[in-house]
């Protein structure tokens, strides 16, 4: 009898026991925690974390590794998992709110997930789609093209160069979507659902704010949509900037630089727009007109009659922070940019009065 208590008390202290409530796991079983087993599968690729949607092995709290294997999937590959299953109805933020749990997801569920993975080839949210565009190399698989024109972001997109009187080619507003930062497009998409705004001054901005991201995509619609507005607004940086960034000789492009050389504008720019011609063995050689646009300039408040430059928002920077570099006041540049005070963004383009 004491020999059977000694054991039944050794099983109890050391070993796994199936209690009333439950598997009660051992002290080295214990060591395994959802942070440790989601950094390890963080490593895994795409295809290697679908493979373990199937493992119900539990690792901690009732979370299992397919339930782990999930969370890797829509928070390292973004996954589009509402897009699988439809919206989520419980999450949980875990590891440093980068990632999320979803408990309590039925077998039909998962196995509806899995369906989707393995079934629709590109499985991704709007961000990993675009993601995708900026790390595929040219020319780019069509599929995936066409998965991208059907987000929101580039409808988005598109609705604004339609309405403005500038449609444009499916490709050259991809081509804009993947020169650009995510964050960006999320923003512009965002502000368009709440607030609709199809003006001329709308998609400046916008292009403004990819030219910002380098775009050579953005440099060749401003010229192409709006070379009257680039020739007299832009300021001398932003115009050598502009120029770097035409790649394409098109005939707007051309023009462009032709009525740069023509102007009276600084040597640097005369000299960069030459460059340019000359790169492109360009047989331009007097200014052609620039059609006057169609659409109406938007009210400008009287300080920018004078002069204005441009400033790109950076990461963290506040009104009264721009304001204090430009020597002007906050509401100076709320009138003139016609905002409120609180809806400033980062890749923004605001309009500074000198």
């Amino acid at each position: 009898m004491g020999l059977l208590a000694a054991m039944i008390a050794g099983a109890v202290q050391d070993g796994p026991i199936l209690g009333t409530f439950g598997l009660r796991q051992s002290t080295a079983e214990q060591k395994v925690s959802n942070i440790a087993c989601l950094r390890d599968m963080s490593k895994l690729s795409f295809r290697e974390l679908v493979a373990l949607l199937t493992n119900r092995e539990l690792i901690e709290e009732g979370y299992s590794k397919r339930d782990l294997a999930l969370s890797a999937l829509v928070g390292y590959h973004h996954f589009n998992l509402e897009k699988a299953i439809g919206p989520i109805a419980q999450k949980r933020k875990i590891h440093d709110d980068q990632i999320e749990l979803y408990p309590d997801l039925s077998e039909q569920q998962f196995e509806a997930i899995i369906r989707f993975a393995y079934q629709e080839k590109w499985p991704l949210t709007s961000k990993g789609l675009f993601a995708l565009l900026q790390t595929l190399p040219s020319p780019r698989d069509t599929s995936l093209e066409q998965a991208v024109s059907l987000t929101p972001e580039f409808f988005a997109l598109q609705v604004l160069f339609q309405k403005t009187g500038a449609p444009q080619e499916p490709n050259m507003l991809i081509n804009l979507a993947a020169e650009g930062n995510f964050d960006l497009l999320d923003q512009f998409t965002k502000e368009q659902a709440q607030l609709l705004d199809l003006s001329v001054e709308k998609r400046r901005r916008l292009l403004l704010g990819y030219l910002a991201h380098r775009s050579s995509t953005a440099a060749e619609l401003l010229v192409k949509t709006d070379s009257t507005f680039a020739l007299k607004r832009l300021d001398d940086k932003g115009m050598l900037d502009l120029l770097s960034l035409l790649n394409q000789k098109t005939v707007q492009t051309e023009t462009f630089c032709a009525s740069l050389l023509q102007s009276s504008r600084s040597d640097a720019i005369r000299k960069a727009a030459g460059d340019r011609a000359r790169n492109w063995n360009s047989t331009v050689s007097v200014v052609i007109a620039v059609e006057p646009e169609i659409s109406p300039e938007p009210v400008i408040h009287p300080a920018a009659e004078t002069a204005v430059i441009y400033h790109t928002v950076g990461e963290g920077e506040s009104l009264w922070k721009i304001s204090r570099q430009y020597k002007v006041k906050v509401d100076d540049i709320v009138l003139l940019n016609g905002i409120d005070k609180d809806k400033l963004y980062p890749g923004m383009t605001l309009r500074i009065p000198q």
